[in-house]
């Protein structure tokens, strides 16, 4: 066939033109999102301003900086994000090459070797043929069952790009919420061991009361269990520590067995509140990972209708080849081995009718499950934020109760004590005193912990950290250019 014939070439260019009409399938569009105006009544400290990015140097901890960046570089669940959307982007570049032609040279020999009864007069019986030629097929989007594969395929890479940023910023959170962790357990083995030598000495007074007959035995007893209660506490907490940072270098990856966390840097048990900028609601849509891989997953479903609709058409390929044919190698020279053609061809599976618009029902099926995924990731981040505001306003308010709680039980042991070697007083009453402080000042410890964990939990919820982090950018792309940050208050120093 010529391939420059007319009747050829008229219809496979009216093909091409009508290749740019609109795709079937529905347009995507993204969902219409119920928000509230803002977060409602917030605790102390929280503002309207834009959330910050880095939010772990409002710690002014540079080891917990450190940590996270080093995180951010070596997780295991971050690299294997990023395989994934090294995937998607691969399958995205596959995608477009539908666009493009398929084919290349091919070469052949044959050899056929006819019986006599088919074999016509004057015709030899055995004959070969030596073709080298160039073949290529082309697929005429004339449906958009390829636009629309590309749409989904560019879908799914925003949606494991979000899926990549959500679990870099839950690597940041777990790594800060574990050190920090790790750091209030270390508080209260010097707790424990403040205690522990304070009973040590209430436990030798006591003795020496005994030997000069101003105690009981009983006090004596007394002293030494409260003594050893306390002693008990300690391997228990080492079991924390360990577990603490074991999880920390698990965050690293690296091998609990030989990673040591490090020094904080930082001074002692005060927490300087910064206000916390939260933005709106609104701003939770673009900053949430998981709101945006939802979405993003929502458009390649409703892009898949597309492709799965095309199935109810025809499919047109244009196919074509030019080369060489002969019978003997010598004659592939020769002017008249020259071979071409040029043709469409139109596939339509009528009888598949069926199938196909079951497979339109299926993807019609995902793309609503997509679409109430959507809005409950969405309602499930307002929960989470609301949650985070909630906790961090009440363990304000209960480090406060615990500073003054603490304050209050060891004045009362130091009285206590002071009575009782002078005479105004019974054991018992130095016991009471003593147990109280060593539960008061634990439970300081704990709130302290809890106060930065609630600090953390806002920062996760609100979905900052992945804007600008990437795994193989130690310093997470702004790293010495911090946001200011503005002091509102210190709670007072414990004691």
């Amino acid at each position: 066939m010529n391939a420059r014939n007319p009747k050829v070439m008229l219809p496979l260019a009216a093909l091409v033109l009508l290749a740019g009409c609109a795709a079937v399938g529905p347009d995507y569009s993204p969902p219409a999102a119920q928000l509230p105006a803002s977060f409602g009544t917030t605790a102390a400290g929280l503002t309207p301003e834009t959330v910050e990015v880095q939010w772990w140097r409002a710690f002014d901890e540079p080891a917990l900086t450190r940590l996270i960046q080093q995180a951010l570089a070596a997780n295991h669940d971050i690299a294997l994000a990023a395989a994934r959307l090294d995937e998607a982007r691969a399958v995205l570049r596959e995608s477009r090459q539908e666009f493009l032609p398929r084919g290349g040279p091919a070469l052949g020999y044959e050899a056929v070797r006819r019986s006599e009864v088919e074999t016509p007069a004057g015709q030899q019986r055995e004959i070969e043929t030596y073709r080298g030629a160039v073949d290529a097929s082309w697929e005429i989007d004339l449906f958009g069952r390829v636009r629309r594969s590309v749409e989904a395929a560019e879908a799914q890479v925003g949606s494991r790009e979000a899926l990549l940023r959500g679990v870099q910023a839950s690597v940041a959170a777990a790594v800060a919420a574990t050190w920090f962790e790790l750091r209030g357990v270390e508080a209260e083995q010097a707790v424990v061991e403040d205690i522990t030598r304070n009973q040590r000495e209430s436990l030798e007074m006591v003795e020496r009361q005994v030997s000069v007959g101003s105690a009981h035995e009983f006090d004596r007893l007394r002293a030494e269990a409260l003594l050893r209660n306390v002693e008990a506490v300690a391997p228990g907490l080492e079991r924390r520590r360990a577990a603490s940072s074991n999880a920390l270098a698990i965050l690293l990856g690296q091998a609990p067995q030989t990673f040591k966390p490090p020094v904080a840097s930082s001074a002692g048990d005060t927490l300087a509140v910064r206000t916390i900028g939260v933005g709106d609601p609104l701003g939770l849509l673009s900053r949430r990972a998981d709101i945006v891989a939802a979405e993003r997953s929502l458009a390649a479903q409703t892009a898949r209708i597309g492709i799965e609709t095309a199935g109810l058409y025809p499919e047109v390929q244009v196919r074509g080849s030019i080369g060489l044919v002969a019978g003997h190698l010598d004659a592939l020279g020769d002017a008249g081995a020259t071979s071409s053609f040029l043709g469409p061809v139109i596939r339509w599976s009528l009888l598949d009718r069926g199938r196909v618009r079951a497979r339109i029902a299926a993807s019609e099926a995902r793309a609503r499950e997509a679409l109430i995924v959507y809005d409950q990731t969405l309602l499930r981040a307002l929960q989470e934020t609301d949650d985070a505001f909630k906790g961090y306003g009440a363990a304000g308010q209960t480090l406060e109760l615990r500073l003054l709680e603490s304050a209050a039980n060891r004045a009362a042991a130091d009285l206590a004590r002071e009575r009782f070697i002078a005479g105004e007083g019974v054991y018992l009453d130095v016991l009471e005193a003593e147990r109280s402080d060593f539960t008061s000042r634990r439970a300081l410890t704990v709130a302290r912990t809890r106060q930065r964990l609630a600090v953390v939990s806002i920062y996760k919820a609100l979905g900052g950290g992945w804007e600008i982090c990437s795994p193989v950018d130690h310093g997470c792309g702004t790293a010495g250019r911090p946001a200011p940050l503005t002091r509102v208050k210190e709670i007072a120093a414990g004691p």
